[in-house]
């Protein structure tokens, strides 16, 4: 995602969340990378970032460098997102 531009690293969270939530499915995240709108790694622009888009942050592990950003987060079940 460090390379995608702006907007469409978040429009891939949700599209992966929406898609798996239309299809009654559940999902998981295991990411190194650098995700959007978390300029410094703290850890609640995270939360933030990956609940906005469908996402429930279970680790988070930053970093010094470019991909910056580790952690698992699990698909929020439709009632969360509410």
């Amino acid at each position: 995602m460090i390379y995608l531009d702006e907007g469409i690293p978040s429009a891939l969270l949700r599209i992966c969340s929406n898609v798996l939530d239309s299809k009654d499915l559940s999902g998981s995240l295991c990411f190194a990378d650098r995700l959007e709108n978390i300029p410094e790694g703290y850890l609640s622009d995270a939360i933030t970032e990956l609940t906005s888009n469908g996402w429930e942050l279970n680790e988070w592990l930053p970093k010094p460098g470019l991909a910056r950003h580790m952690g698992q987060a699990s698909l929020l079940s439709t009632l969360e997102k509410q």
